[in-house]
């Protein structure tokens, strides 16, 4: 029963992750401290070894040092890398490409979307949406938390710790 509920951080922090993104363009520091919090005691509760903890940190330090590396060419944002490096330690080795894929797919498929959304005027009736008329106005910018989260919400049936 424990295992289960503290299952439901890593689904709760990607939605909570999409809507900050879309709504503020800023995804909230506490929520990948969140994940990286509450992910030892989940895996040790699924019973994982320490060597599979340290492993998955190990995935996931890695994957910052890369998101810092697209951070400073400007390809990433960094709360999207935080989020990205966090997640990947839920997600574990055997599904990390497929989350990658995933978000990246995604990520473009939101990225078109976007550029057509914002070439095209906005209707008046939406102006009065401060979240839309941000999305359009935002010309370069892209919530790529949406893309993460939809990946790690694919993902999440298949999280090791879901399925020991």
């Amino acid at each position: 029963m424990l295992l289960m509920a503290l299952t439901l951080i890593f689904p709760m922090a990607m939605v909570m992750a999409m809507v900050s993104d879309v709504r503020d363009f800023e995804i909230p520091n506490s929520l990948p401290l969140l994940l990286l919090v509450a992910y030892p005691l989940t895996a040790l509760i699924a019973g994982f070894s320490w060597q599979q903890i340290f492993w998955a940190f190990f995935l996931s330090g890695l994957m910052l040092a890369i998101a810092i590396i697209l951070f400073l060419l400007r390809i990433m944002g960094g709360g999207d890398g935080k989020l990205l490096a966090a997640s990947v330690l839920w997600i574990g080795q055997e599904r990390l490409w497929e989350f990658l894929f995933v978000t990246t797919f995604a990520g473009g498929v939101l990225a078109l979307a976007l550029m057509l959304f914002r070439r095209l005027p906005l209707a008046s009736a939406l102006k009065s949406i401060a979240t839309i008329e941000q999305l359009h106005a935002r010309k370069q910018d892209i919530p790529y938390a949406v893309a993460i989260g939809c990946a790690g919400l694919i993902i999440y049936p298949h999280l090791p710790v879901l399925n020991c």
